[in-house]
């Protein structure tokens, strides 16, 4: 599946990669099953659709533009091979046409019969191994997309078309074999033993469609593509429901779950509301809670159904900086929905929960509220929360995934020396206090098993995170081999097998079972190129083709099966604005570069594109190096880079995660100050600003960050009975 946003806000392009191979396997299915074929061809009468034919030969091309009148139900018209066509050639060309390759031997003779029949694909495929310089055949699937936009261009140009369907006013000529290849509810009608599958093509067909349902059924047919702004995406999920398109479901469902915007979040949880698609659900449902404070912000969230408010206000998981944001969500919708029914606003403003609110927020409840709800409930509900409820403890709302910051390098808490930490701590909370500071409540998980780590790397694989080389101390030859993998429900760690070379200031990436690492700095050189692989099936180590160079501090990811690698250092101390995709088994290609070069940045993927963010750069036209405050996003379909807010703080050698519709990066240093830096900050897609989050427990560089889900135990009031594990004051290192 590829889904991009277009050029235009709010355009939308998905496209099912698979669809031609699914279609024309589909096609090669009714055939040997002898439906709707419309051909017999040969001396042994072999049967086959003239459109798929027509396809890749221009022979069955002008049988098809001949072709005046169809024959009695039951009849197909015997084509005889033209001259210089054997059967083998014939049966190499049919086999072409619907699968996208050749069989193997006799490729003079196929390459003759491709000649009679005029099929120029498959004697561009013969050509190379009959000149005796073989060459690797081209992809089945890119010969079958061929001749499906072939079979496109035909049905554009009236050919082919056995049957008319009106739809509406309009009477639309259509293949009969690509509607029934690419939706269920058609190839039943056309296949089974009824009026319709054996309806007289002169006369129109009546549906229940619209127009515009079956040119988009018609579309996706040709393309496997739907293209528009978002109520075309949700009039495909509805039309693909209706008429069991499933391949067109497919990818609105995997956009529904994978592509979610602000925007987009509460249209995807009411359709799967109301058609009753529960995992779809679930997905928009935390979506939403995760980034509520940008879904409030859209228009839609004004028509949100009170019902569908009041659940999210009353969920645990709602992610919202301080209480008081819930209520300005209450007060908004109240407010646009005329102050709803008594019942209803008294309902809702009660899912609002003002026992977690200081004494400065509950001050301005009145003021949030005003125009929203009566006072004198305000007031009640405001008094019933002080109430005494020792026997019901007002719940903290709590995201179930956590924001995690393993190891780094930090000041001691004199100053007077730097000293690596072995600690993992998790955000347990963000807090609000008075005006605009803000703080989060940290709790320790656990600590690394062989003391401080700093300059390493991380994975997540199934809530499993996997910690990688790095540096104990700062000795010459302390660059780190060893890998360890944690299990935070367990509280266990486990010794894995070592990588090939120690490493530090490199990237780690988990992609299909496997985890690569990238580059880097060994004892003995500044840069290296080496690429390694863990098998987490074997717990066995290979090496991988090399990096196309040497880098260090470089960032990457992994994105549609890929992994990305943006920026670092070369041989030279040169900063890079590089962007390179590099895949195990093929050659690495660079693409377009980032607009600025930097090194000890972060790059994350979020909704299928990439984001840089902090690091350094080279000083203009001096020696030397600048703190790197640009900010950028890339995106695959588009091979370009975008610029979006700046970071408002350097941010060198920091940690990063998304968690919550966000983008966090947290802690590093700045080059220019030679200061450590404890701030968070987050940036919000949904008013594309960033956002100051708090601050980490001491100003950690070289550090990493990831997203865990931790044991309930550890979330309590007072985990495991420990108060520094739960105090937001515990520094210790």
């Amino acid at each position: 599946m590829w889904v991009a946003e277009g050029p235009a806000p709010n355009q939308w392009h998905l496209w099912d990669r698979a669809h031609a191979g699914r279609f024309l396997d589909m096609a090669d299915h009714l055939r040997t099953a002898g439906q709707l074929v419309d051909v017999a061809v040969g001396p042994e009468g072999d049967v086959a659709h003239a459109v798929v034919l027509a396809s890749v030969s221009s022979f069955f091309l002008h049988f098809l533009e001949g072709r005046t009148r169809e024959l009695p139900h039951g009849s197909l018209p015997h084509i005889p091979l033209p001259p210089g066509a054997t059967p083998w050639g014939w049966r190499a060309v049919l086999a072409f046409a619907y699968g996208g390759t050749l069989p193997n031997g006799k490729e003079k003779e196929v390459e003759e019969a491709a000649q009679a029949l005029g099929a120029p694909r498959v004697m561009a495929v013969c050509a190379p191994q009959l000149e005796g310089n073989p060459q690797p055949a081209p992809e089945p699937l890119q010969e079958q997309w061929e001749t499906l936009r072939s079979m496109g261009q035909l049905h554009a140009s009236g050919l082919g078309c056995d049957l008319q369907l009106q739809a509406g006013d309009e009477v639309i000529p259509v293949q009969r074999l690509a509607l029934s290849c690419s939706c269920d509810f058609f190839r039943a009608l056309f296949t089974c033993p009824m009026r319709e599958a054996s309806h007289d093509p002169a006369t129109p067909l009546a549906t229940r469609l619209s127009p515009a349902e079956l040119h988009l059924l018609l579309s996706f047919a040709y393309t496997g593509a739907v293209a528009g702004p978002w109520p075309t995406v949700l009039e495909a999920a509805e039309t693909s429901l209706r008429y069991q398109a499933w391949g067109l479901l497919t990818l609105c469902l995997d956009v529904f779950t994978r592509c979610l915007t602000p925007e987009t979040g509460l249209d995807v949880l009411s359709f799967a509301m109301d058609y009753g698609l529960a995992h779809v659900g679930r997905v928009a449902e935390d979506y939403i809670l995760a980034t509520f404070p940008s879904v409030v912000a859209t228009p839609a969230f004004l028509d949100l159904p009170a019902h569908l408010l009041i659940r999210l206000l009353r969920s645990d998981a709602l992610n919202v900086l301080h209480e008081l944001e819930a209520l300005e969500a209450a007060s908004r919708w109240l407010m646009a929905n005329g102050g709803g029914q008594d019942n209803q606003a008294e309902e809702i403003l009660s899912s609002v929960r003002f026992a977690l609110m200081s004494g400065q927020e509950l001050k301005k409840v009145a003021s949030v509220a005003a125009g929203a709800a009566n006072p004198g409930l305000l007031h009640q509900l405001v008094v019933a929360s002080l109430a005494p409820m020792a026997h019901l403890p007002c719940r903290v709302r709590s995201w179930p995934e956590v924001l995690v910051v393993c190891g780094g390098d930090t000041l001691t808490t004199n100053m007077a020396a730097r000293k690596p930490s072995r600690h993992l701590w998790f955000a347990h909370r963000y807090l609000s206090a008075v005006g605009l500071v803000k703080q989060v409540e940290w709790r320790a998980l656990g600590h690394f098993p062989d003391g401080p780590r700093f300059r390493h790397a991380v994975a997540v694989i199934g809530n499993v995170l996997y910690i990688l080389g790095g540096k104990h101390y700062y000795g010459v030859r302390d660059t780190l081999a060893s890998v360890y993998r944690y299990q935070p429900m367990e509280d266990s760690w486990e010794h894995l097998a070592s990588m090939a070379c120690g490493r530090s200031y490199f990237a780690a990436v988990a992609l299909g079972g496997y985890i690569y690492a990238l580059g880097g700095s060994s004892d003995e050189l500044y840069c290296i190129d080496s690429v390694e692989c863990y098998d987490l099936a074997t717990n066995t180590w290979r090496r991988c083709q090399p990096l196309p160079v040497a880098l260090c501090g470089h960032a990457a990811c992994a994105l549609d099966g890929a992994v990305y690698v943006s920026g670092g250092c070369d041989e030279a101390s040169r900063c890079q604005a590089s962007l390179l995709r590099y895949a195990p088994d093929a050659p690495a290609m660079f693409l377009a570069p980032m607009n600025g070069e930097r090194a000890g940045h972060i790059m994350e993927e979020a909704g299928g594109q990439l984001y840089v963010a902090g690091g350094l750069c080279q000083r203009d036209g001096q020696t030397g190096y600048s703190d790197q405050l640009s900010f950028e996003v890339y995106s695959p379909s588009l091979d370009s880079w975008v610029f979006l807010s700046p970071l408002p703080h350097a941010h060198v050698g920091g940690g990063a995660a998304v968690l919550g519709g966000e983008l966090i990066i947290l802690g590093g240093y700045s080059h220019e100050t030679y200061q450590d830096t404890h701030l968070i900050h987050a940036y919000q897609p949904g008013t594309r600003r960033w956002i100051t989050r708090g601050t980490l427990p001491h100003a950690y560089t070289d550090f990493r960050a990831c997203v865990l889900t931790v044991p309930p135990a550890l979330r309590g009031p007072d985990p495991l009975g420990d108060p520094s594990r739960s105090s937001s004051d515990t520094h210790d290192i």
